[in-house]
């Protein structure tokens, strides 16, 4: 491998040679690291698309026709990583700021009153969906404030049974409220 030029080493990666691939690795990719850190600011984001660039070279390596140098190829894919994260990046933030934007939008002052009511209600009409011993238990613990202990004795019941209880419970009234808000804040 010694003396072999970037060339070379593609050359013999491309037809599947592994300790080749090793070898234009170990050449290259300081630089590409160091491009991708100076961009991206961050160690592990230039760590991740430097990984990326080798994994991607190494899968599309019969398909890669490179005309010119392979060092500019590998300094190209690096650009093209970073521009692509970023951009991906960007779009997330967008949908962030555009989910923050509905729900401050939904709750305006006006409406903050009539959303509260809404998700009362909301919420009284998912407990009392719950099965009767679970909605008990529910309205025990969170309405007259009684600690496990208290419930399962008053109850007659285990302490983990009445634990095992609120926890079906709460998730299910969670996972309806959660639907419930999602919706709502689509139709407002």
């Amino acid at each position: 491998m010694f003396g072999s030029t970037l060339e070379e080493l593609f050359q013999r990666t491309k037809a599947g040679d592994s300790v080749a691939f090793t070898a234009l690795y170990r050449h290259t990719w300081q630089k590409l690291y160091q491009l991708a850190l100076r961009k991206t600011q961050s160690d592990e984001e230039a760590k991740d698309i430097v990984q990326e660039i080798y994994i991607q070279l190494w899968q599309k390596k019969e398909s890669i026709d490179i005309r010119g140098s392979v060092e500019a190829y590998l300094y190209s894919m690096t650009k093209y990583e970073i521009v692509k994260r970023i951009q991906s990046s960007l779009k997330d933030e967008a949908r962030r700021f555009d989910y923050r934007q509905l729900i401050d939008d939904f709750s305006l002052p006006s409406d903050q009153h009539v959303f509260a009511n809404e998700l009362e209600k909301q919420l009284n009409k998912e407990v009392d969906a719950l099965p009767t011993k679970q909605q008990h238990i529910y309205r025990l613990h969170q309405e007259d404030n009684r600690s496990t202990q208290e419930i399962a004795r008053e109850l007659g019941l285990a302490e983990q049974t009445v634990k095992n209880q609120l926890v079906h419970a709460k998730r299910k009234i969670r996972l309806a409220l959660k639907e419930y808000m999602l919706s709502a804040i689509l139709f407002f």
